[in-house]
């Protein structure tokens, strides 16, 4: 050792697997949290590849033709994926290690081909969607949309009042020359409105567009998402369950115009017909379930072993794990319902139930435990 002194508490290589327990249990937890953690650093690096790459198209078509997206938008889909995100980020390791390893290289066949035909049927799918949209439009529906941003960008730079009218030269000190705002007050308040309330145009390229991208980033974490054998699976992580199903329902819901004043609200046209909806969700389907089945076809390919792990586990699903689904959209309704009455004492008695109930649940497992143990 070279007269190196080591005393109790200095690190080492071996500190993760020392432990005063007589079992070997907590090397086997080690590598149960190791391969979860690689597992799902490999996931995100998959997502946010992928993402970037739709992301990056989404607004190179919009940009071509002088469109942006809206502000309410992105809102409206960015609550649902980061509530997926975080319940991904926070995924934690299954009880029983798998005998299988994970894929540890984004440069694994399985992993590399797979992003490789998802990014093409990703791409695909919006390069139809674009297409669709411009010819449903027409030349003169696109010039609209493009005047429409050029006079939006002149007012933000400057050059043009409120009301459409050129800035007078030369301009006082007030309000650029312009007549008076008065639709908003100086206050931090009235500028988050204004915020939300920017002028937009709805038209039909942009709610195309709108549609088939969140479907398709849905598709990117719901596809990409490899649960059993080293992570819960879909099914027992409800959060992203729950999120991913209700992205994938709020597309439909504003394709078919179920609720013609929220698709006012988020600033989506109405489709031609109903042609052209089929049409869009072909695309949307086709992006969710086409990138679904060759990203299980290229695991069966390159990684049999994982993929024959990956239909055990899916074969040991029970009705007890269905039941915990509908459970925990029984509770999430419940909150709305309690959120929605809009009285404190009413909250603060359902979470005092909540609490009751989840110690008794845990009382009852310790006891289960402690009687197994024994």
């Amino acid at each position: 050792m070279g007269g190196v002194v080591v005393r109790p508490g200095d690190a080492s290589v071996a500190a993760p697997f020392t432990s005063r327990a007589p079992s070997v249990r907590n090397m086997v937890d080690v590598l149960r949290q190791g391969r979860c953690t690689l597992l799902s650093a490999l996931q995100n690096q998959q997502i946010m590849m992928l993402e970037c790459i739709i992301s990056a198209y989404t607004l190179s078509a919009l940009s071509l033709e002088g469109g942006r997206s809206s502000d309410r938008q992105m809102m409206a889909s960015s609550w649902l994926l980061s509530i997926a995100g975080m319940a991904f980020a926070f995924v934690s390791p299954i009880d029983k290690m798998s005998t299988v390893r994970p894929l540890s290289s984004l440069f694994h066949p399985a992993v590399f081909f797979s992003m490789l035909g998802q990014a093409a049927i990703h791409l695909g799918a919006m390069v139809c969607a674009v297409h669709l949209a411009t010819q449903a439009m027409g030349p003169v529906k696109l010039r609209e949309v493009l005047d429409f941003h050029k006079q939006q960008k002149m007012i933000r730079m400057g050059q043009l009042c409120k009301d459409g009218s050129a800035v007078p030269f030369p301009a006082n000190t007030t309000n650029n020359g312009c007549p008076p705002d008065t639709d908003f007050a100086d206050d931090w308040t009235a500028w988050a409105l204004s915020m939300i309330n920017t002028p937009f145009l709805p038209n039909l390229l942009n709610t195309v567009i709108w549609l088939v991208e969140t479907a398709q980033m849905c598709a990117v974490t719901f596809v990409n998402y490899k649960g059993r054998p080293w992570m819960k699976g879909i099914m027992e992580n409800h959060a992203f369950f729950f999120s991913s199903i209700a992205m994938i329902i709020m597309v439909a819901v504003a394709a078919w115009e179920v609720f013609p004043a929220a698709n006012s609200l988020i600033h989506l046209a109405p489709f031609p017909d109903d042609g052209f909806r089929w049409k869009v969700m072909g695309l949307v389907f086709a992006s969710v379930g086409g990138t679904l089945i060759w990203d299980r076809i290229c695991i069966a390919v390159f990684a049999p072993e994982i993929m024959a792990a990956m239909v055990d586990n899916a074969k040991q699903t029970t009705w007890e794990d269905i039941m915990s689904l509908l459970r925990t959209a029984g509770k999430v309704l419940v909150c709305l319902l309690v959120y929605a009455s809009g009285n404190p004492l009413i909250w603060f008695g359902a979470f005092w139930y909540y609490r009751k109930q989840k110690a008794e649940a845990q009382a009852k497992e310790a006891a289960a435990a402690a009687a197994a143990e024994s």
